[in-house]
């Protein structure tokens, strides 16, 4: 997409990601893709040794994914130059003089080299993708022989080239984990991404939003996904992610309002007593969280649990009534799945089933990402969801979509937001699909029993940085854009961009929440937002 269109005056992304690596159980991820256990191990193990490494940052900040064309080859190899260059971080500071030897020098790096987390990990990687030359190069002997060059402009590029059998050892492994996978690329380029530090990730989006808008506000997520997975993230939910994730916003000044998120079980296997889930909500909201994310395919579901669980989640749901804070869903029936067909936990009608508890219940502050999704496989046949064609293919029992659009219209604090439908990125024909639909819906009068009106509940998200939209936002925004183009579109384009995001995090009580844990010009940012609903 040409980046020189014209700039939107406001902007909120009301779904984005920027954690990286070190939060999410990576092993467990990369396994529920298809990798398998033993790559799946080797590849976390050496992404969490690169994460946030301030010599890959120039470097990661510059390298993107344009062409699906020898994308995967060219992502592998990136992956294993990274890895090069990460070792050229342990040499000494000072290199040695040309033409001579420095033994002190080479058994600093020897001792800093072998004592690092990415040496280990490589010793590793070699016993199951190694061969002579790459064995021969993780040789302490070699190394010491490589101290003695003369330093150039680029001497990373050098450092590189030195270690050619650990280059090809690292594509080698990425090639064979990633034979039989879809969309390699894009998840390989994910991981990537998930190298970068938080502020390098924020800095990566931000980046592109400098070409959208005049002016922007991200809405950022995290995720609690520890208990699905046989594996552990580097960074410890409670506190040790949301102080990070509170240091990002604040430094964002304004910029970034931060979810935290909220896993039922996680305390169930606690037997946690309500003092304990009072706790854990209220240390999310001391750290300045906006909301919550609750993600039902990690097991779970918002209605209709076993009794423990169900206790948890009707606490957490009572809790967020009670203090209007936005709860924030994922809603198609795939995503991160704890097991095969665990996404179907995200069917709206769950939702109406924990709306309609309670006469309180239905003044809920939910908003459902993807906004049901577009083409999706649902109890073994398609499902067009926002892509349905006919008024047939959208009346579908099954379609997602339709039945969100449908609590949006009944319940007065019931959003969605427009994320991830990246079909209409490479098909001209999703794109005036979901052109159609949203025309058709987004002009619907209110009626007696659906009182309220898409039009006030709909609003713009990305779900950046997850996988397939890391390269591809630029591309996604514009198609969205074009279609809000349309004179039919145009009335109700600036409540879709940013109205009714801001609405549904209830800004103004969120000001207050806030006061005390950032710092006042994150504080004046939030204020100078708010005019932009009056």
């Amino acid at each position: 997409m040409d980046t020189t269109m014209n700039k939107l005056p406001f902007v909120v992304d009301a779904h984005t990601h920027l954690f990286n690596a070190r939060y999410v159980p990576l092993q467990g991820i990369l396994e529920s893709w298809g990798i398998w256990k033993l790559p799946a191990k080797l590849i976390s193990k050496l992404a969490y040794s690169l994460t946030a490494s301030s010599t890959l940052q120039e470097r990661l900040a510059s390298f993107s994914v344009t062409t699906q064309k020898g994308a995967t080859e060219k992502i592998c190899n990136e992956f294993a130059h990274l890895v090069c260059i990460e070792i050229g971080h342990y040499l000494p500071g000072e290199l040695s003089e040309e033409g001579t030897s420095n033994p002190e020098l080479a058994k600093a790096y020897q001792e800093k080299f072998i004592n690092s987390e990415l040496y280990s990990v490589l010793r590793e990687i070699h016993q199951y993708y190694g061969d002579s030359e790459s064995a021969r190069e993780l040789e302490l002997d070699y190394i010491k022989t490589k101290l003695t060059f003369k330093a150039e402009t680029h001497p990373q590029d050098k450092i590189s080239g030195w270690f050619f059998g650990i280059h090809k050892m690292i594509e080698r492994m990425l090639r064979k984990s990633l034979e039989f996978l879809e969309n390699a690329a894009d998840k390989i380029d994910f991981v990537l991404n998930m190298l970068r530090s938080e502020i390098g990730i924020l800095k990566r989006l931000k980046g592109y939003y400098g070409n959208f808008a005049e002016n922007y506000v991200l809405f950022h997520y995290m995720m609690d996904m520890t208990h699905p997975f046989d594996d552990n993230p580097k960074y410890e939910f409670y506190d040790q992610q949301l102080e990070r994730m509170t240091a990002l916003e604040n430094y964002s000044e304004g910029i970034v309002l931060g979810f935290s998120a909220f896993d039922p079980l996680r305390f169930v296997s606690q037997s946690a007593t309500d003092r304990v889930l009072r706790d854990a909500i209220e240390r999310s909201l001391e750290h300045g969280k906006a909301g919550f994310k609750f993600y039902p395919p990690m097991g779970y579901k918002p209605a209709g649990n076993e009794p423990p669980v169900e206790r948890v989640v009707d606490y957490f749901l009572d809790f967020c009534v009670e203090y209007s804070i936005p709860v924030f869903t994922h809603c198609t029936p795939e995503g991160f799945q704890a097991y095969k067909g665990s996404g179907l936990n995200s069917d709206p009608d769950y939702w109406e089933q924990a709306l309609t508890k309670t006469e309180q219940r239905k003044t809920m502050r939910l908003c459902f990402g993807h906004a049901g999704g577009g083409k999706r496989k649902v109890n073994g046949r398609w499902v067009k969801g926002w892509l349905a064609e006919t008024e047939e293919e959208w009346s579908d029992p099954n379609n997602y979509a339709r039945k969100v659009v449908e609590l949006c219209r009944r319940y007065p604090h019931v959003y969605c937001d427009l994320s991830y439908l990246h079909e209409i990125v490479g098909s001209k024909k999703a794109k005036a699909n979901l052109a159609r639909r949203l025309e058709i819906e987004l002009t619907r009068e209110a009626t007696a029993d659906k009182p309220f009106k898409l039009a006030d509940k709909i609003m713009y998200g990305s779900d950046w940085h997850m996988v397939s939209m890391v390269n591809d936002i630029e591309a996604y925004l514009g198609q969205i854009k074009d279609i809000f183009e349309k004179q039919k579109m145009q009335p109700f384009a600036d409540k879709f961009y940013f109205k009714n995001a801001l609405r549904y995090v209830d800004l103004e009580a969120y000001i207050k929440r806030a006061e005390n844990v950032f710092s006042q010009d994150y504080i004046a940012r939030l204020k100078e937002i708010r005019t932009n609903l009056m």
